[in-house]
């Protein structure tokens, strides 16, 4: 029986509201969750992969997905293997002009390729690959822009995730302005900017932080849960490691015309990253 969440989806298709409907994907221990999300209004949510899911991302309509044995495309109708073999994260990065998106992976050995056609090219290899966002890669020796030519790493030291819009790193000491302007001190675990809506978050202490004019300040999200991860769509999207899926829209995004937080538990664990393609 569809919930309260479900059944407002149904309304707006039925009265015409012109919201549009985002699908967020969650990547974790029980597989790849895919949420319909239309405003602050978070509706069905189903279980397409049921493997563990070690990484996803998402880029202009396209799908990545890292799992044990390999990393899987999505296609729409399904998922399709590329031959990478066993995958720790990954990426799509900007492509050439007239091309989509660029899809990088790394192993868990550290070896980082990027799919040309039909072919993974090796690019390098880097220590305990963590996170990949655009052609930034977060890894425990440092940040490196993934090109063409290869691996340029442009901030030493162990940096837990990435956000190529800001550019930002999340490291065990702080959250930085790459390459090395530090914004905020103590262990950050998750960064996410975006270019056009100007929207920076951070995760800090499992614990959501927003920039704002005046600097980083906590974020009002409703929920005393572990924040693991960050994405943007029509709206914010974040996910607790518990498997909380937390929107926020702005005002004229919702129904009531106010704005805020929605939260929604999806009975999924072991979260670790979602993606809006």
């Amino acid at each position: 029986m569809p919930g309260d969440d479900d059944i407002a989806l149904d309304e707006k298709r039925m009265h015409g509201d012109k919201r549009g409907e985002t699908v967020v994907y969650v990547a974790g221990g029980m597989g790849l969750t895919r949420v319909e999300v239309a405003g602050d209004q978070v509706g069905r949510f189903e279980l397409p992969l049921r493997d563990e899911v070690r990484d996803v991302a998402g880029r202009d309509g396209r799908l990545l997905v890292a799992t044990d044995d390999d990393v899987l495309v999505g296609t729409g109708e399904g998922f399709e293997p590329t031959g990478f073999g066993p995958a720790a994260v990954v990426g799509l990065a900007p492509g050439a002009a007239g091309t989509g998106p660029r899809p990088l992976a790394a192993a868990p050995d550290g070896e980082v390729a990027t799919l040309r056609g039909d072919e993974w090219e090796p690019v390098g290899t880097v220590d305990d690959p963590r996170a990949i966002d655009g052609d930034l890669l977060a890894a425990g020796d440092g940040v490196y822009r993934v090109d063409a030519e290869g691996l340029d790493r442009i901030r030493e030291g162990a940096a837990t995730d990435a956000a190529a819009a800001g550019p930002y790193a999340a490291c065990p000491d702080g959250l930085y302005e790459l390459p090395d302007r530090r914004l905020r001190g103590g262990e950050h675990t998750a960064v996410a900017a975006d270019t056009g809506g100007g929207r920076a978050h951070a995760v800090a202490g499992g614990g959501l932080f927003t920039r704002r004019e005046s600097g980083w300040e906590r974020a009002d999200a409703p929920t005393d849960e572990p924040v693991v991860d960050v994405a943007y769509g029509e709206s914010v999207y974040a996910v607790t490691a518990t498997g909380t899926l937390l929107v926020r829209a702005d005002p004229e995004q919702t129904p009531d015309g106010r704005g805020g937080w929605r939260s929604r538990a999806l009975g999924v664990r072991e979260v670790r990253r979602l993606a809006v393609p």
